[in-house]
């Protein structure tokens, strides 16, 4: 359950503001081109300094022309303190892009790490589309030249923003974590103002800005005169305050102490849901502080959204109860345009490998049911990694073979990942989860209220057996039960799925609350399956 949580640094690391400055002092630099800009930054979150951020900018003359390169490094340590026991994380963003005079981006280089799972993907320019591979996936995106600029460029054209008050911009930026499409960010000079940094007063010109694969992420920033930057903060919803000082490369070097972000995004519920094995329906409502946005929760099958208003919503939650006279077909399932992407290898998702098709030879053998298959999917894994720990960021379903260790984020990718080789349409489900009092989840156990038990953000795994049906397999947790609220499901084919599956996360962080409002047990509902159009639309507002 905490790995996702982790996760949720990486995307807020990238949103930070974008650079406005053009005249800092470079720092000594070991290289034999002296760059053309440098500048070096802490990360503080909590009074503790908990990483740092660097770019450096070459310039290179070429038969084309001049090119610039630009290597930006964003390094954040996460701590999790269990019963004396520490666990601690840290996650390393490597961006290397270079681009043209003009700012067209010609190639780049990307690489995520975190606690034993690395993140490699590069493109290359070809004529309007940039080829991007990653873990032996290549996806062809349509990114014209000049339809997302490098940084060099975009550093630039910050130099000509006037530093007036309500002055707006608006770039249009390359980023090699989101390769897919132009990210917009779109900021306003809100205005001068005093501003007390790390003990010293200085009078400041105060930004905000915000890009467009987070929406609702807001991040300032404070600059100087000659558009230096001095100070950023963003706030991450249910995480904290990161801020960003810009300092020298020394400081930078020091010992992390590291944040512990994870207890914050627990949930305590309004009650405790006993037994919740034993319950064959739950309602709930969902809220946050900020009621004038929309809540963004799945909507269809086994979750029905009752009532929607800004801030508010109210769902049904009922669990499946397919058997496997429910099946219409048998394993495998012909790979048709409509399920093409539920059975399909992606980066995370390695069907093809080796590893996989053993562990499909392994888990389902020769059943042909597909119930029946994911039900024998689900114990598989549960059993077959048996390192059930922190240590891991998000590995792919490859890496997890080999390991036999992770959290929630392993267990579906594995369980998604072998459905598909056995010719088992699957998909992950990206959500909340319930520990109940007195579970003894090595996550969270020292957060569980011994009287309402906790929700934590979880993933889990779906099957597909019929049109509009769909089979869990929770291998973390004990199976699926009536304490999983989904907010979002994905077929995880884009080759960096990260920011996707943290977006709609992190826009429910922010003081969210869940109540309890009705249960019902087994022995007194129905045990048909869910019915309806199981769709990805979120529910309307007002």
């Amino acid at each position: 359950m905490a790995a996702l949580v982790w996760l949720l640094m990486g995307p807020a690391l990238y949103a930070q503001p974008i650079s406005t400055n053009g005249a800092n002092t470079p720092v000594p630099h070991s290289g034999t081109t002296a760059p053309v800009f440098e500048q070096w930054s802490v990360l503080v979150m909590e009074n503790k300094q908990c990483g740092f951020g660097s770019t450096i900018t070459t310039e290179n003359d070429t038969p084309g022309g001049k090119q610039f390169h630009t290597v930006e490094v964003e390094e954040f340590v996460a701590t999790r303190d269990l019963g004396g026991q520490v666990f601690t994380m840290k996650i390393t963003s490597t961006s290397k892009v270079t681009e043209d005079a003009d700012g067209v981006v010609l190639n780049f280089e990307q690489e995520t790490s975190g606690a034993g799972s690395d993140i490699v993907s590069s493109g290359t320019r070809e004529g309007d589309d940039l080829v991007v591979t990653s873990r032996g996936q290549t996806q062809r995106y349509h990114i014209p030249p000049l339809s997302a600029l490098g940084p060099e460029k975009v550093r630039q054209q910050t130099l000509l923003v006037p530093l007036k008050p309500g002055q707006t911009f608006t770039f249009n930026t390359f980023d090699g974590e989101y390769p897919q499409a132009p990210v917009v960010v779109k900021g306003t000079v809100v205005g001068q103002e005093m501003r007390n940094v790390r003990g010293t007063e200085r009078q400041l010109w105060r930004l905000t800005s915000e890009a467009s694969i987070m929406p609702g992420l807001t991040s300032t920033s404070w600059v100087d005169d000659k558009s230096n930057d001095v100070e950023s903060l963003t706030v991450i919803p249910g995480i904290g305050d990161l801020y960003e000082f810009v300092t020298d490369r020394a400081e930078c070097m020091k010992q992390p102490e590291g944040a512990e972000i994870f207890a914050s995004t627990l949930i305590h519920p309004n009650r405790a849901i006993p037994e919740p094995q034993k319950l064959a329906q739950a309602v709930y409502r969902i809220s946050c502080s900020d009621q004038t946005k929309p809540l963004t929760l799945w909507d269809g099958g086994e979750q029905k959204v009752l009532t929607s208003s800004p801030g508010t919503s109210e769902i049904e939650v009922t669990v499946p109860a397919y058997t496997p006279a429910d099946a219409t077909w048998q394993l495998p399932h012909i790979d048709t345009p409509e399920l093409h992407q539920f059975l399909q290898p992606t980066s995370y998702l390695e069907v093809n490998s080796p590893e996989i098709q053993k562990l499909a030879s392994e888990a389902v053998g020769n059943e042909k049911n597909p119930v029946k298959a994911a039900q024998m999917i689900e114990s598989f894994v549960r059993a077959y990694i048996y390192k059930k720990d922190l240590n891991i960021g998000f590995a792919s379903a490859e890496e997890t073979a080999k390991s036999h260790e992770g959290d929630c984020t392993e267990h579906a990718v594995l369980c998604a990942a072998i459905g598909r080789a056995a010719g088992l349409p699957t998909r992950c489900v990206v959500g909340l989860g319930y520990i109940p009092p007195g579970v003894d989840e090595p996550a969270v156990s020292d957060q569980v209220d011994t009287d309402t038990g906790i929700f934590g953000f979880h993933m889990w795994a779906e099957a597909w057996i019929g049109p509009d049906q769909w089979v869990p397999m929770d291998a973390a947790l004990d199976g699926f039960d009536v304490g999983h609220i989904a907010i979002t499901k994905t077929a995880l084919e884009e080759i960096n799925p990260l920011v996707d599956l943290n977006a709609p996360i992190l826009q429910l962080m922010q003081n969210l609350k869940v109540e309890v409002l009705k249960t019902v047990p087994k022995n007194r509902a129905t045990t048909t399956p869910p019915s309806g159009q199981d769709t990805a639309k979120s529910p309307e507002t007002d």
